[in-house]
């Protein structure tokens, strides 16, 4: 068990005692407290390289984007906590570098249909696919899982807004950052969605076996 999972069982363990909870809230409070940790140390690392790269802006919103959609939709799971936050880490710094370096040079129009095309295609995949939880910390109450759904629904409506607003603001401002911050939250829900799919999980477990070899020097 990695160091991210005795905490949150940890975690998990002390508020059944505190809060006298049953052994399935104590279960999502375990599987909540791993994301989270996760979450707190992969957005630390994005911060950093994305400093050195020079891309901390767009690597942190995006980061951020996925990470808080991934707290109720669920996703493909790495091996291990460190191979999770590397993989999560390089996605977001690099996403920053092609917003950053090439999609900063397409076209408002062009930009603005890929946006809605990311997020329906996200909302159809939402809606079919999350939660996809853990096989380790599966989630088995139906109402929760459906609670999750919900949420996942919900919050990529609020993207969606938040889209619109930094739209509007581009065209009146025509502030670059207004601009870069609508692609982060665009691609980063679409990115995110494909993380729940089949062929989104193939691609990641590629990529994880390759640094667990890496890693683990077997």
């Amino acid at each position: 068990m990695s160091l991210t999972e005795r905490l949150a069982s940890n975690i998990g363990i002390k508020s059944r005692r505190i809060l006298n909870i049953d052994e399935n809230k104590e279960k999502i409070i375990v599987y909540g407290a791993i994301s989270l940790l996760q979450i707190v140390w992969s957005i630390g690392w994005t911060a950093i390289l994305g400093l050195i790269f020079g891309v901390f802006y767009e690597a942190m919103i995006f980061s951020i984007i996925i990470s808080a959609l991934r707290k109720y939709s669920g996703g493909v799971h790495a091996s291990a906590p460190n191979i999770c936050v590397i993989i999560g880490t390089s996605i977001s710094v690099g996403f920053g570098i092609i917003i950053d370096k090439v999609l900063i040079n397409v076209d408002i129009s062009m930009t603005i249909i890929v946006g809605i095309v990311c997020i329906l295609v996200s909302m159809i995949i939402v809606i079919k696919k999350a939660p996809v939880d853990s096989p380790k910390k599966p989630i088995t109450n139906p109402v929760i899982k459906q609670r999750f759904k919900l949420s996942s629904i919900i919050l990529i409506c609020f993207y969606m807004l938040c889209m619109i607003v930094l739209l509007e603001l581009y065209i009146v401002y025509g502030n670059l950052m207004y601009f870069k911050a609508f692609q982060c939250i665009a691609l980063g829900v679409l990115w995110q969605a494909i993380t729940l799919t089949s062929s989104g999980a193939v691609v990641l477990n590629k990529f994880d076996a390759g640094l667990k070899y890496i890693l683990g020097g077997n």
